[in-house]
């Protein structure tokens, strides 16, 4: 089911969270958070800067306080990152996916970079509670010279209250073209526990926790930032992780399956920290929760 189909049956009372950030290089060279509007239950928090590496980069951390997402939700993120801008946007915390007796909910995250812009779009796991229906989509245009890291990583529910897979759908899809609108990559991961078991070949494999890591950054050496995050994740133990190219070495796509949090977020990490070295000559950031 699309984000399309959800909104045709997305309840009356849908809470349209927004949050619209528009970012331009001041004199300096810092990143700073130039328009900022936003509605109920979405807002961010001020731009924080915690990169010694790179100082001019504005760390800014989306926030919901109702504590998730539930049924009737239709949020949008949309963020204008200007000619060379650098922008680190997460999240406080993990997202938590409420139980839906009816309905549905949304997310899309649009993203705009201009030319040399450089975008980390980082957030906490999803935690998909039963019951629940959720669509996700970020789509993003790169200028000339832009590079984007986008990463998600989704848990199999609340295990604690036995909850494993017990939600009804999760999609979660990402589509990147160039600023002339030529498709740069597109990764959908569509999970009905329901319909199909995720221990089945080609999902979830009996693992848990499931990690993407899109790295898109066209002109740049897509085949080596792939190889070199490959060779790193070969590394790690108790994950099942591989990356590889995307189409005409635009970037690299890592994906990773787990059986616990940690571990894919060691690997999710590991492939980062390969974007970050490789794009912008930086080791990982600090990151304060």
């Amino acid at each position: 089911m699309s984000p399309q189909a959800f909104a045709a049956t997305a309840e009356p009372r849908a809470a349209d969270g927004l949050l619209e950030l528009g970012l331009r290089v001041v004199p300096g060279g810092r990143t700073a958070l130039e328009r900022r509007r936003q509605r109920f239950p979405l807002h961010c928090t001020t731009p924080l800067y915690l990169d010694p590496a790179v100082p001019g980069m504005p760390f800014v951390y989306l926030q919901n306080p109702t504590g998730g997402v539930f049924a009737g939700d239709r949020l949008r993120v949309a963020v204008d990152a200007g000619p060379e801008t650098r922008l680190h946007l997460t999240t406080t915390a993990a997202t938590k996916i409420y139980r839906m007796e009816t309905g549905s909910a949304e997310q899309l995250t649009e993203l705009r970079l201009d030319a040399g812009a450089y975008v980390e779009l980082v957030p906490e796991p999803l935690i998909p509670q039963a019951d629940a229906r959720f669509a996700s989509r970020v789509t993003a245009t790169l200028a000339e010279g832009a590079a984007l890291v986008a990463a998600e990583t989704v848990a199999p529910g609340r295990l604690a209250r036995g909850e494993a897979f017990a939600y009804e759908l999760l999609e979660l899809g990402t589509e990147v073209r160039d600023s002339t609108g030529r498709e740069l990559c597109v990764d959908r991961v569509v999970l009905e526990p329901s319909r199909r078991s995720t221990a089945a070949r080609g999902l979830v494999g009996g693992l848990g926790y499931v990690g993407t890591l899109l790295a898109v950054a066209p002109g740049r050496d897509g085949v080596h930032l792939a190889a070199a995050t490959d060779a790193v994740l070969a590394e790690l133990p108790d994950v099942r992780a591989a990356a590889g190219a995307l189409a005409a070495g635009q970037g690299a796509v890592t994906r990773v399956l787990g059986s616990s949090p940690a571990a894919v977020r060691r690997a999710i990490e590991a492939a980062w920290a390969e974007a970050r070295r490789l794009l912008i000559g930086a080791p990982l950031p600090p990151r304060r929760k």
